[in-house]
């Protein structure tokens, strides 16, 4: 197998790792670095007086206030250690819904085929050939035959590769 068609494999297998293999928001998508993120859990985090609208000043408030509330050395910026600590609060509530999704039967742990599921599902969608691997092209192509960027990671439904 090709170098860049494991690098390939391993980017997606990346992404499914760190939350981005059961995404299915409804509504407004933001493309960050784990997939994409809707319009509900931005307002979880930014809309403060839960008008069902996010402003800017909800942001920057919210910015300033998580911002002062782990700059431990009061600098007005943050260290890596500070930034990290930010980062896992924020990303908190997205893990828990992504294990939510992975814990199919809903008592409360991944057994390792809820695990494996989401994967196997991306594979199976993007895998053209039936060889049980996918190839750099197959990943270009995506399920529809047609050229794109990356993954699907909405499966063939749009609901999230794990969707029933």
């Amino acid at each position: 197998m090709k170098n860049s068609v494991k690098i390939a494999i391993v980017a997606l297998a990346g992404v499914v790792a760190l939350g981005g293999a059961a995404v299915a928001a409804k509504g407004w998508r933001h493309g960050g670095p784990h997939g994409p993120m809707g319009f509900e859990q931005l307002a979880e985090r930014y809309d403060a007086n839960k008008d069902g609208k996010i402003s800017q000043e909800e942001i920057d408030t919210n910015r300033d206030n998580w911002v002062s509330e782990f700059d431990i050395d009061k600098s007005s910026s943050l260290a890596l250690t500070e930034f990290q600590n930010l980062w896992l609060k924020a990303n908190n509530q997205r893990m828990v819904r992504d294990f939510q999704r992975l814990d199919k039967d809903g008592n409360g742990q991944v057994t390792l085929e809820e695990y494996k599921e989401p994967m196997a599902k991306i594979v199976a969608s993007l895998d053209q050939d039936k060889d049980g691997a996918v190839s750099t092209d197959e990943m270009r192509r995506g399920k529809h035959g047609h050229m794109r960027h990356g993954p699907d990671m909405n499966g063939p439904d749009g609901k999230g590769p794990d969707a029933q």
